[in-house]
């Protein structure tokens, strides 16, 4: 006997998840949200930095109050591997910071209003298609056993066990970046409007470390690492790096947070027959910086559109859904590309390549074409900016050929 029946199933109570339901509903769709933790909004899972376009394409420009910690994220400073700094500024805000907990919980809440039936402590095992439905396997905790729907789309997260269910891929494992962050007070000498990071393979192996300002006092710090554990290097970190030691001289932990990112790129595929993958579980999230909740973002309010009319229109085949594909890469694959490039190369680079980027970079002309061009979720503008710049092209070409060499 089925308990429970709806047109569209998401799986995942994060904002990919959330999002994807939100759009759905507001089309009509009768939804239903099967998330396995027990709440959601009480962990914070990243540094909760989201560009003002990026929200604003979201229609998230009305966020509570509570929720933002700051609004007047204008700039970088980047600091080399020797303590070298290059400052990229615009002269108005472009991102804040939120609480990123607060975020999933305040989407939640708009989820539920529109009539989002959210299911807490359902972990899904298993989907089998009967008869043109989709059956769902819910794990013992779960309140509800038995139910179906036409439909079902995928946010899983980082680690999807669902995708291969539908013979979808999932993002690779080797290309991981395992974060841990401090909430930290009594911090010194940091602006709350910009954002600080760390470049550095012998303290942040395949990324960097970061200090994000909530105030004048107070800060995430945090890295990421390709081979954990993240929290005993950013331990390290704090202890030896001497800019952020001395910042942090005085400083306490009021909260510590850790998670996965997939940074190898999209996967392959993103669609198939009555189901679609969005978020992490579908790898839509950036290489350079590990960000996810705006690519995500779009991609599920795609995804929610997209399955709403296949519920509309009762065609729930693999051709009608590979329209969410087709939409959501011309929104941001380029991008995307674009970003893994940039990753690779980075990685690719010894600390002593880096020191003479930097030198580079810092050349009044080009970091002001830097500061005018740089944006967060666009970072191709800039990039092909650079790429065209002559000055830039000796070290190019030499740590390119490198690059490529590493690779092969």
């Amino acid at each position: 006997m089925i308990e429970s029946e709806d047109d569209l199933v998401v799986v995942g109570g994060g904002p990919a998840g959330l999002l994807s339901a939100i759009s759905a509903s507001k089309k009509g769709v009768d939804v239903t949200l099967l998330e396995s933790k027990n709440a959601i909004g009480r962990h914070e899972h990243c540094a909760g930095l989201l560009s003002i376009d990026g929200l604003k394409s979201l229609n998230l420009l009305n966020l509570p109050s509570n929720i933002i910690q700051n609004k007047d994220i204008r700039g970088s400073k980047i600091y080399s591997p020797k303590g070298e700094l290059l400052v990229v500024q615009k002269n108005e805000p472009t991102a804040w910071v939120v609480d990123r907990a607060g975020f999933d919980s305040h989407l939640s809440s708009q989820a539920i209003e529109l009539g989002v039936n959210i299911r807490t402590s359902s972990r899904v095992l298993n989907i089998k298609k009967t008869n043109g439905h989709l059956n769902y396997i819910l794990g013992k905790k779960s309140t509800t056993q038995k139910f179906r729907s036409k439909m079902v789309i995928l946010a899983e997260g980082r680690f999807p066990a669902l995708n291969e269910k539908f013979n979808l891929p999932s993002p690779l494992r080797n290309n991981i970046v395992y974060a841990s962050q401090f909430i930290m007070s009594g911090v010194k000498d940091i602006e709350r409007e910009f954002v600080e990071l760390y470049q550095g393979n012998s303290l942040a192996p395949g990324f960097f470390g970061w200090i994000i300002p909530i105030d004048e006092k107070r800060a995430k710090v945090g890295l990421g690492v390709t081979n954990p554990p993240a929290g005993k290097s950013l331990r390290t970190l704090i202890n030896t790096h001497p800019i952020i030691k001395q910042k942090l001289s005085s400083a306490i932990i009021e909260k510590r947070m850790s998670g996965a990112i997939p940074i190898g790129s999209y996967i392959k595929k993103t669609y198939a027959d009555n189901v679609i993958v969005v978020g992490d579980a579908a790898g839509q999230t950036k290489p350079t910086t590990g960000g996810g909740v705006i690519f995500g973002g779009i991609a599920a309010k795609i995804a929610g559109d997209i399955s709403s009319q296949a519920i509309k229109n009762e065609d729930f085949s693999s051709k009608f859904l590979s329209e969410y594909e087709k939409r959501w890469r011309k929104e941001f694959r380029k991008n995307l590309d674009v970003m893994k490039i940039i990753r690779n190369y980075l990685n690719s680079l010894e600390d002593e390549h880096v020191e003479k980027l930097f030198n580079l970079l810092n050349k009044p002309k080009i970091k002001k074409q830097i500061s005018r061009f740089g944006d967060v979720d666009n970072q191709a503008k800039v990039v092909f900016r650079l790429v065209f710049n002559l000055r830039l092209w000796p070290f190019l070409l030499g740590s390119g050929i490198r690059f490529l060499f590493k690779k092969n």
